[in-house]
């Protein structure tokens, strides 16, 4: 190898140059991930196409700098420290580049990205030439983050479910008369966990959508007759909520399925739903049932108290229900730590 000691602008001084010419370049060209060379001072002597998409640099602008332009400054130290240590044998040597941590280079517009690299050693004409092997996988890190932030919320909802599960078995049987209506009210009350996870696995398990909760519970009473009216802005609420929220509603659209709106052809029931102003963000739903047959107020504190008290009045929740003659009204506001919301339905 020889040395140019012509200096190119933004170069610090002369060069080490490959002597392999313009075919070895056209190959350079044609390689998918970055190569990228220093001299035994760690100045860039070779830089191909791929490098340039990478860290954004013309190879004109980066030739005869130090390679720790491609590095952020906190990093500065360790490399020159690693670098000693790699070349402190002439023996040819390749490892790949941070095993067992994450490796990032710097752009020229000073963004940092993710990185793989595969380093290598050689002595040519005496000197030691380091080559880095460089791909950016800052699009991948990306999808492995969200990938590892959803699994960890799947397992943080599954715990969540199960304890669930253990309150509705243990409440159930509590408030069953007989072993037939334990079984149906057990089956129907995890049947509505089920719907509320299809509708969390379409928000990656971090939310739900209010509407779609209740589209789903409701979607076995739907008519033509239009007997049933849902009116609210598409919002969506955390999936632990939501859970208690499609519980609270199966329990309501059961009543109302067996002793309400919904168990006469002249019944019809009405639920809003919006988002309340104070000191933090509100979910007020109001379940207005009409039409039906008489109300008879129940003489026992059912299942569905039960839930919200256990469940919903600790964070702040409230639900309060009213039996006039002409139909049963539920009021339920939620305390809502995230939200997110779309236009109206």
């Amino acid at each position: 190898m020889k040395r140019n000691d012509s200096v190119k602008p933004g170069q610090k001084g002369p060069v080490a140059e490959f002597p392999f010419g313009a075919d070895f370049e056209a190959i350079l060209t044609l390689i998918g991930d970055g190569v990228v060379s220093t001299d035994q001072d760690g100045r860039v002597i070779l830089f191909n196409r791929a490098a340039e998409k990478i860290f954004g640099y013309p190879m004109n602008e980066v030739l005869g700098r130090s390679i720790e332009t491609l590095i952020p400054t906190r990093f500065h130290g360790k490399h020159l420290e690693e670098v000693s240590r790699f070349c402190a044998s002439d023996a040819p040597l390749r490892r790949t580049m941070g095993a067992g941590r994450e490796v990032l280079g710097r752009r020229k517009d000073g963004q940092e990205l993710a990185i793989e690299a595969t380093l290598s050693r050689q002595m040519i004409g005496g000197e030691h030439i380091v080559t880095a092997v460089v791909r950016d996988v800052s699009d991948r890190k990306i999808v492995e983050e969200h990938d590892r932030v959803v699994a960890n919320e799947v397992a943080h909802r599954l715990r969540n479910t199960m304890a669930v599960v253990n309150s509705i078995v243990t409440l159930t049987a509590r408030t069953a008369l007989s072993v037939v209506e334990f079984k149906e009210a057990l089956l129907g009350r995890f049947a509505a966990i089920s719907r509320t996870n299809d509708s969390l696995i379409r928000g990656s398990w971090t939310e739900a959508s209010v509407g779609l909760l209740l589209e789903t519970e409701l979607a076995p009473y739907r008519d033509k007759e239009g007997k049933i009216t849902l009116t609210g802005p598409d919002l969506s609420i955390d999936g632990h909520l939501a859970v208690a929220l499609a519980l609270v509603l199966h329990e309501l659209a059961t009543n109302a399925a067996k002793y309400g709106a919904l168990s006469t052809s002249a019944g019809r029931l009405r639920v809003d739903w919006r988002l309340l102003a104070g000191t933090g963000p509100l979910l007020e739903l109001i379940w207005e049932e009409r039409g039906g047959p008489a109300v008879i107020p129940p003489t026992r504190r059912g299942f569905g108290s039960q839930l919200i008290a256990r469940s919903l009045d600790p964070q702040g929740g409230k639900a309060v229900s009213t039996y006039a003659p002409q139909g049963v009204n539920c009021i339920i506001r939620l305390p809502l730590s995230d939200v997110g919301t779309g236009t109206s339905t």
